[in-house]
């Protein structure tokens, strides 16, 4: 398993916000049976959020994939972001982005007059 490392800034979304990451990769050769799975993680191998596995065919040229995942519940942590591709079953990769998903919290205010 290769792992590599890309890199952006890290965004921000609110806890249960649903989003859709796109993954534009190229697999080699055409016509595999593939999966692309897009997770955030806290610790490194649970996954709090994930896309599932998204099918396509590879065509052997970039493509882009839609992964659509819901932000965790959980706010006030920094979720790393993994994607991993499979192509008949087998991973041939697993993605370690460089950026985190930032899901903030707010605790309840005290407000005094």
């Amino acid at each position: 398993m290769k792992i590599l490392k890309m890199k952006m800034a890290d965004p921000l979304f609110a806890a249960g916000e649903a989003r859709t990451a796109i993954a534009t990769l190229p697999v080699k050769p055409e016509g595999l049976a593939c999966t692309a799975e897009l997770w955030l993680t806290r610790n490194g191998t649970t996954k709090d959020a994930t896309s599932g596995p998204i099918p396509f065919t590879s065509t052997g040229l970039d493509q882009s994939i839609s992964c659509p995942v819901t932000m965790p519940a959980e706010g006030g942590f920094a979720y790393a972001v993994r994607l991993d591709i499979r192509a008949n079953g087998i991973l041939l990769v697993a993605y370690v982005a460089d950026e985190s998903v930032v899901v903030p919290w707010v605790g309840t205010p005290t407000i005094t007059w």
